[in-house]
């Protein structure tokens, strides 16, 4: 099973762009991410990759510096490097779900009511954990 969950912040604002094939327009957003080890002492900086509706999410939400959770697929490979004739490999995550990390600052803003509770939508009664 091919399953990688990464905590990190981002090191730039994501690049998001649209590719052209005879299947249609695909969105892809991509993007590195600051990911502590050794209890924070040492940083890896891995590159992630989303395809689809999270694309929108991503362009629209994420920015520098904001600390963000991805699950998705790690993939490695690898090229011969033309100055130096030497093989580089290369790891990367193909994400399949992004979602905010941090508390309130991070995600996008509720519409709270006029007592600063978040207003919850008609209909929604019957998911709500309590009542």
């Amino acid at each position: 099973m091919n399953v990688i969950t990464l905590v990190g912040r981002f090191t730039r604002d994501p690049s998001y762009s649209e590719v052209q094939n005879e299947k249609g327009t695909h969105h892809i957003v991509s993007f590195y991410l600051a990911v502590p080890r050794n209890y924070g002492k040492e940083v890896n900086y891995i590159k992630v990759t989303a395809f689809g509706g999270q694309t929108e999410f991503a362009n629209k939400y994420f920015r520098k510096g904001k600390r963000v959770a991805v699950t998705g697929e790690l993939m490695t490979g690898s090229y011969k490097d033309e100055e130096t004739g030497k093989t580089m490999r290369t790891a990367e995550v193909t994400a399949n779900r992004l979602e905010f990390a941090d508390g309130k600052d991070n995600g996008p803003d509720p519409a709270p009511d006029g007592e600063g509770f978040m207003n919850i939508p008609d209909g929604m009664d019957d998911e709500l954990p309590f009542r």
